[in-house]
């Protein structure tokens, strides 16, 4: 899958600054399905002081030093940073519904996206599937019958 320039060099602050992170909304979805169009890259973190440090030292290095952000901000849920305009925005969240991070960062799974094949962590095929039928959106239960559909080799690529 490509991705924007803008989101390999976030994705690569990430991995610098050892954030505990995973992709999850669009972009993880096209992981495990067909690429489709998406407005933005959705980043769900680890809601933790020592990882809301490290989120926002990357955050500063990505050029967003002039931001008022503090690093209490990020250890509270339902937060979302939004960087950007369509279609190179990223959302950096400190929660998404139907999922606790344990369980996500416990089930993420470790591919290689980008043009720069960058390691990056995605949500898992099962916490996606829990976040889309908790949102209960048309679409996204539309995306839980194809998730479904998978058999589990696409869990080991």
């Amino acid at each position: 899958m490509l991705m924007h320039k803008d989101f390999d060099e976030f994705l690569k602050l990430l991995n610098h600054h050892k954030v505990r992170y995973v992709i999850v909304g669009g972009y993880a979805l096209s992981a495990y399905l067909l690429p489709r169009a998406t407005k933005d890259l959705d980043i769900l973190i680890e809601a933790s002081e020592n990882n809301a440090k490290k989120i926002v030292e990357a955050l500063r290095e990505f050029g967003f030093s002039s931001s008022n952000l503090e690093t209490k901000e990020l250890m509270s849920p339902e937060v979302i940073i939004q960087l950007g305009r369509p279609p190179v925005r990223i959302d950096v969240l400190t929660s998404i519904t139907g999922v606790k991070w344990d369980d996500v960062w416990k089930n993420r799974k470790k591919w290689f996206f980008g043009k720069s094949q960058i390691p990056t962590y995605f949500i898992g095929k099962n916490q996606l599937i829990k976040n889309k039928m908790a949102t209960g959106r048309e679409q996204d239960l539309l995306d839980v019958k194809k998730l479904k559909k998978l058999d589990n080799t696409i869990e080991k690529r």
